[in-house]
Protein backbone atom coordinates (compact mmCIF):
# COMPACT_ATOMS: atom_id res chain seq x y z
CA UNK A 1 0.00 0.00 0.00
CA UNK A 2 1.37 3.37 -0.99
CA UNK A 3 0.51 6.49 1.02
CA UNK A 4 0.97 9.70 -0.96
CA UNK A 5 2.63 12.77 0.51
CA UNK A 6 -0.67 14.59 0.08
CA UNK A 7 -2.52 11.94 2.11
CA UNK A 8 0.19 12.11 4.77
CA UNK A 9 -0.20 15.89 4.95
CA UNK A 10 -3.96 15.55 5.35
CA UNK A 11 -3.46 13.07 8.20
CA UNK A 12 -0.94 15.29 9.96
CA UNK A 13 -3.12 18.37 9.54
CA UNK A 14 -6.15 16.55 10.91
CA UNK A 15 -4.21 15.33 13.92
CA UNK A 16 -2.73 18.76 14.57
CA UNK A 17 -6.05 20.57 14.31
CA UNK A 18 -8.20 18.21 16.39
CA UNK A 19 -6.20 18.05 19.64
CA UNK A 20 -8.37 20.59 21.47
CA UNK A 21 -11.60 19.19 20.01
CA UNK A 22 -10.67 15.69 21.18
CA UNK A 23 -9.84 17.00 24.65
CA UNK A 24 -13.15 18.88 24.88
CA UNK A 25 -15.08 15.80 23.71
CA UNK A 26 -13.42 13.63 26.35
CA UNK A 27 -13.97 16.25 29.07
CA UNK A 28 -17.65 16.44 28.13
CA UNK A 29 -18.03 12.67 28.40
CA UNK A 30 -16.35 12.58 31.79
CA UNK A 31 -18.28 15.60 33.05
CA UNK A 32 -21.64 14.21 31.99
CA UNK A 33 -20.73 10.85 33.50
CA UNK A 34 -20.04 12.48 36.85
CA UNK A 35 -23.14 14.68 36.60
CA UNK A 36 -25.23 11.55 36.09
CA UNK A 37 -24.66 10.73 39.76
CA UNK A 38 -25.75 14.22 40.83
CA UNK A 39 -28.88 14.11 38.67
CA UNK A 40 -29.81 10.76 40.17
CA UNK A 41 -29.15 11.97 43.73
CA UNK A 42 -31.30 15.09 43.31
CA UNK A 43 -34.15 13.07 41.82
CA UNK A 44 -33.77 10.40 44.52
CA UNK A 45 -34.09 13.02 47.26
CA UNK A 46 -37.18 14.53 45.66
CA UNK A 47 -38.96 11.17 45.33
CA UNK A 48 -41.24 9.64 47.95
CA UNK A 49 -41.38 6.10 49.30
CA UNK A 50 -38.84 3.45 50.10
CA UNK A 51 -35.28 3.71 48.88
CA UNK A 52 -35.98 1.15 46.19
CA UNK A 53 -39.01 3.10 44.93
CA UNK A 54 -37.15 6.43 45.07
CA UNK A 55 -34.24 4.97 43.10
CA UNK A 56 -36.59 3.52 40.48
CA UNK A 57 -38.37 6.87 40.13
CA UNK A 58 -35.05 8.68 39.76
CA UNK A 59 -33.86 6.34 37.01
CA UNK A 60 -37.23 6.41 35.25
CA UNK A 61 -37.54 10.20 35.30
CA UNK A 62 -37.56 12.27 32.14
CA UNK A 63 -34.70 14.40 33.45
CA UNK A 64 -32.45 11.37 34.04
CA UNK A 65 -33.37 9.89 30.66
CA UNK A 66 -32.50 13.16 28.91
CA UNK A 67 -29.19 13.28 30.75
CA UNK A 68 -28.36 9.74 29.66
CA UNK A 69 -29.22 10.76 26.08
CA UNK A 70 -26.75 13.65 26.30
CA UNK A 71 -24.11 11.33 27.74
CA UNK A 72 -24.69 8.78 24.98
CA UNK A 73 -24.40 11.46 22.27
CA UNK A 74 -21.20 12.79 23.85
CA UNK A 75 -19.70 9.29 23.99
CA UNK A 76 -20.58 8.70 20.34
CA UNK A 77 -19.01 12.01 19.30
CA UNK A 78 -15.86 11.35 21.33
CA UNK A 79 -15.46 7.78 20.07
CA UNK A 80 -15.97 8.87 16.46
CA UNK A 81 -13.35 11.57 16.84
CA UNK A 82 -10.98 9.19 18.62
CA UNK A 83 -11.41 6.54 15.93
CA UNK A 84 -10.76 9.09 13.16
CA UNK A 85 -7.61 10.24 14.96
CA UNK A 86 -6.45 6.64 15.32
CA UNK A 87 -7.01 6.06 11.62
CA UNK A 88 -5.00 9.16 10.72
CA UNK A 89 -2.22 8.06 13.08
CA UNK A 90 -2.18 4.71 11.32
CA UNK A 91 -1.83 6.47 7.95
CA UNK A 92 1.25 8.26 9.30
CA UNK A 93 2.73 5.02 10.60
CA UNK A 94 2.17 3.19 7.32
CA UNK A 95 3.80 6.06 5.44
CA UNK A 96 6.79 5.98 7.80
CA UNK A 97 7.14 2.21 7.47
CA UNK A 98 6.94 2.29 3.67
CA UNK A 99 9.54 5.04 3.48
CA UNK A 100 11.86 3.25 5.91
CA UNK A 101 11.59 0.06 3.83
CA UNK A 102 12.28 2.03 0.66
CA UNK A 103 15.35 3.69 2.19
CA UNK A 104 16.64 0.31 3.35
CA UNK A 105 16.11 -1.21 -0.07
CA UNK A 106 13.44 -3.64 1.13
CA UNK A 107 10.91 -2.48 -1.44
Amino acid sequence: MEISDDRLQKALTYLATTDAEAARAKALVEGLSEQRKTVKAVLFQAAQGSNQVREAEAYASEEYTKHIGKLTAAIERFETLRNKRLTESLIVEVWRSCNANRRNGNV
